[in-house]
């Protein structure tokens, strides 16, 4: 999970340009993450003790769509912050 934030509030074409956006990034994370459908892949089980739950699973397709998304963001938004649940966070 990705999340780009502005830092003022947006105006409505600015609001399109962004669902816009979240298509392309759904795009590029489905690339990422499609090659491995169905088939075997390693799960790795990461610990964060600040969650809720502590263990969450990991995949190589996880951390690729996340890095897909990522390198998109910061192309488009070089100044948006990025909360990424795999990659840690950049400009908060």
């Amino acid at each position: 999970r990705i999340v780009a934030m502005a830092a003022t509030m947006p105006d409505s074409a600015f609001l399109h340009e962004l669902c816009d956006f979240a298509e392309e990034l759904a795009k590029a994370a489905a690339a990422e993450i499609l090659p491995f459908w169905r088939k075997p892949i390693v799960v790795e089980s990461k610990i964060d003790s600040e969650r809720p739950v502590e263990e969450s699973p990991v995949t190589i397709a996880d951390r690729n769509a996340e890095k897909a998304m990522r390198a998109l963001i910061e192309a488009r938004y070089p100044t948006h912050g990025v909360i990424g649940e795999e990659l840690g966070s950049v400009q908060e």
